[in-house]
């Protein structure tokens, strides 16, 4: 790892991780892309055999040892597999926003590839914006970090992806995100502060289809998850329930051995590190409704069948 992103105010994926953890990952590694990949609901129209798959996971894996990523291939498979669940009568684009150096932008693009999708990729190109005020996560020594420029995410593209699936969008999430036009089926929110996080949800949530999917990388932070279970922000701003997140606090199993709790992050075993990935879908809710003495209003009522997940 870069000494910039070891002595970050963020902190950042162990450096140096043993030799036993590193034969653990290569002899778990086809068992895991086998795994994962493996969904009886992948579309049949994509034609992705077993080794198509196989192929497909093992270049994701090694796009992350040759790019520094903060997202481990078992995410990346994670979204993969639900893209691949998307029937292609579906129109829509994928999304990332936020993209560093451009590695998990890299392996979005040949999922992109895979079943004939475009890659849509927003970010600064000038790393994290000027902390807002209010926003918890916000750091006043956090500007500018994780800068990578354009040219250099396009290169890594060009060489470890697909480039001919990729559009570039260069500008802060509140200025370039309103101006989305493309339905979405699936987007990556890796953002890091709580206003990059609204500004997202704000403006491309309402482009993501029904059965599209939303993948967050700071799965961590619960009180970071929590808009995603906010009944406030939800009703405020969309007049419907939460939709929820699986995997908040731990990310979804991907086998891992992450048992959640910030503190170490892995540090006290090499073993247990958050390398999985949270997300959530359009039509789902996650809101609770049971009260036996009560009776919900109509409207309510309406809303908690159409987005039971």
């Amino acid at each position: 790892m870069d000494e910039d992103l070891r002595s970050s105010p963020f902190g950042g994926r162990k450096g140096g991780r043993p030799w036993l953890f590193r034969l653990f990952e290569y002899v778990s590694l086809p068992f895991t892309i086998h795994f994962v990949l493996s969904s009886p609901r992948i579309h049949p129209a994509y034609e992705l055999t077993v080794w198509r798959r196989f192929r497909l996971g093992l270049r994701m894996y090694r796009n992350t040892r040759r790019v520094w990523t903060g997202v481990s291939y078992r995410a990346h498979l994670a979204m993969a597999v639900k893209l691949f669940e998307i029937p292609p009568t579906e129109q829509g684009v994928v999304v990332e926003c936020g993209c560093f150096r451009g590695g998990t932008s890299a392996n979005l693009a040949l999922m992109c590839e895979a079943v004939g999708r475009e890659l849509f990729i927003y970010d600064s190109f000038e790393g994290l914006p000027p902390a807002a005020e209010g926003d918890q996560y916000g750091n006043p020594a956090g500007t500018g970090f994780l800068s990578a420029g354009l040219e250099q995410v396009k290169a890594h593209v060009e060489t470890h992806g697909a480039p001919g699936r990729t559009t570039y969008v260069k500008g802060w999430f509140a200025d370039t995100a309103p101006h989305h036009t493309p339905p979405i089926v699936l987007m990556f929110l890796d953002v890091d502060y709580q206003a990059s996080l609204t500004d997202c949800i704000l403006n491309l949530w309402p482009k993501l289809v029904d059965e599209g999917y939303c993948f967050t990388d700071e799965f961590v932070h619960n009180d970071y998850c929590a808009l995603f279970w906010s009944e406030r922000f939800w009703a405020t701003n969309f007049d419907r329930t939460p939709p929820g997140l699986m995997g908040s606090g731990t990310g979804v199993s991907l086998g891992g051995f992450y048992l959640g709790g910030r503190r170490g992050l892995g540090k006290d075993n090499d073993f247990s590190h958050p390398d999985s990935v949270a997300y959530t879908r359009k039509s789902w809710s996650g809101y609770w409704g049971y009260y036996p003495d009560e009776e919900p209003t109509p409207a309510l009522a309406d809303r908690q069948e159409s987005d039971h997940g």
